[in-house]
């Protein structure tokens, strides 16, 4: 099996697993909204909008494992490890901390007292979602992917678990946020347990062990830590406007419409945290020729997934929202169609091949800069258009903020813009998208049942598509696979 081979089956595993994490994430959101309407479900995310705060706490440690383990030998990587689990723990024992003081100032912030007990057991979640956050950095940096996809399923159907749990013996909301506690705590055993299993490869790693580059470590994270609260903070930045200018009702459909395609940011994150670590080697050894050419074959690869999911979710947003999520989140339509508009950008992740480029602080710069400008826009669109006005905010800064990065890669990478991103391969996946949906409307109108015209149009867009596709020259079989021949393939 040659590298690029090995590369692309790791990056399916993870993906998958991932994917099936997203899933059961999606299908808990369905079935507590479905189950209880657009007030109660709001209540239930003015609590989960906190999970932003379980992001930025891990204050960008996971991340400097594939910085730096490729670079440690013997001894040094042994402690190192041990001391990022550390830091870890002790940031989640923080956090956990963090929730049960603030808990009041949370809710008061949400308008919401009623979530006081809940927002205190999200905290002990925190705490072991975090504290086990050294996982996919650690499993995925020694080819452990199969580890990556077990705590990933296992997440999942404990998350579909709990939706069928809610459906089948109805109980308080506060008894889902203590089964989340519970399994946060297995969760980070278990991982424990699965990073003991490759003690041959890793060493004794022991979180009791001693530092080892522990400021280096640190310095490497901050500017990490700083862009990521800046992500993080315009991501959940809508939410927050929404609920505290428009309540828990309104926050609960503008959420629906918020709600991320499953498997989209999945497939993106798993892709480039499998080809990072090569980024960064090929970046420390200076083959910029390799570095563009793989860049340049995941835009590729990915565009051909993710443009046709954006064309046809855009269409069909009316049908799919309200037989997803039933007729009371009608409302949810207009911001998903606006959120739709970013699933264009998806095809790269800028900040990581940045920050392979040897490049953080850029990175932040242009967060916080994007940020400025979300903030301002959130809060003048919503007091002057209404709810949907953030999601307009999101968007355009988003837009704004990807335009820079791709500035900065062009001089850092000395290459032209069409080197880089490639256009006629976009333009064609593009097009072809067009030419599909226009085929799977038209077949839809033909039958009248909304569940029906779903089904129809799907399956003759998906046909359509690939049929297209193939006559235009970019998709075949193999292209199903993602990475399959390597970055030569075109």
């Amino acid at each position: 099996m040659n590298e690029h081979q090995g590369i692309r089956d790791r990056a399916v595993l993870v993906t998958i697993g991932r994917s099936l994490y997203v899933a059961s994430v999606f299908v808990l959101n369905i079935g507590l909204a479905r189950a209880m309407g657009p007030e109660s479900f709001g209540s239930f995310q003015q609590v989960f909008i906190f999970n932003a705060l379980f992001l930025i706490l891990s204050l960008g440690i996971p991340e400097t494992v594939y910085f730096f383990v490729p670079r440690l030998e013997g001894d040094e990587k042994t402690r190192f490890l041990g001391q990022t689990m550390a830091l870890l723990l002790v940031s989640g024992m923080v956090t956990a901390g963090i929730f049960t003081l603030c808990a009041p100032l949370f809710a008061w912030s949400q308008r919401n007292h009623a979530i006081i007990p809940h927002l205190r057991l999200f905290g002990i979640y925190g705490c072991f979602y975090i504290a086990s956050s050294f996982a996919d950095p650690l499993f995925i940096t020694f080819r452990r992917t199969s580890y990556v996809f077990l705590l990933n399923l296992l997440h999942g159907v404990f998350l579909v678990g709990l939706t069928a749990w809610y459906y089948l013996a109805p109980v308080q909301t506060i008894m889902l946020f203590k089964a989340m506690a519970v399994f946060g705590a297995f969760r980070y055993g278990l991982s424990m347990l699965l990073a003991m299993s490759i003690r041959s490869e890793t060493g004794p790693v022991s979180i009791f062990r001693g530092s080892n580059n522990l400021m280096k470590q640190l310095v490497f994270a901050l500017p990490i830590v700083l862009t990521s609260t800046v992500d993080i903070i315009s991501r959940w930045l809508d939410k927050f406007v929404v609920s505290a200018v428009f309540g828990p009702e309104t926050l609960g459909v503008f959420f629906v419409g918020a709600i991320e395609i499953p498997f989209v940011a999945v497939m993106v994150s798993s892709v480039y945290s499998v080809i990072s670590p090569l980024l960064n080697s090929y970046h420390h050894s200076g083959d910029s020729e390799k570095f563009i050419r793989l860049v340049n074959t995941t835009f590729k690869i990915l565009a051909r997934l993710i443009w046709p999911l954006f064309v046809y979710c855009f269409v069909f947003a009316d049908l799919l929202i309200t037989v997803v999520f039933k007729e009371t989140f009608a409302g949810a339509v207009l911001p998903f169609r606006i959120y739709l508009l970013l699933l264009p950008l998806r095809v790269a992740s800028y900040g990581v091949i940045l920050i392979a480029l040897g490049k953080p602080q850029s990175v932040f710069r242009t967060a916080v800069l994007a940020l400025l400008i979300n903030l301002v826009l959130n809060i003048l669109l919503a007091l002057t258009v209404g709810y949907w006005g953030p999601a307009a905010a999101t968007v355009i800064a988003t837009y704004i903020h990807v335009l820079l990065l791709v500035v900065i890669i062009l001089r850092q990478t000395n290459v032209k813009v069409s080197e880089l991103i490639p256009f006629p391969q976009l333009f064609a996946v593009g097009v072809t998208s067009l030419f599909a949906v226009m085929i799977a409307f038209a077949l839809s109108l033909t039958v009248h049942n909304d569940i029906a015209r779903i089904a129809v149009s799907l399956v003759s867009f998906i046909i359509a598509y690939a049929l297209l596709a193939v006559r235009a020259g970019f998709l075949n079989p193999g292209d199903l696979l993602i990475f399959r021949g390597g970055v030569k393939r075109g």
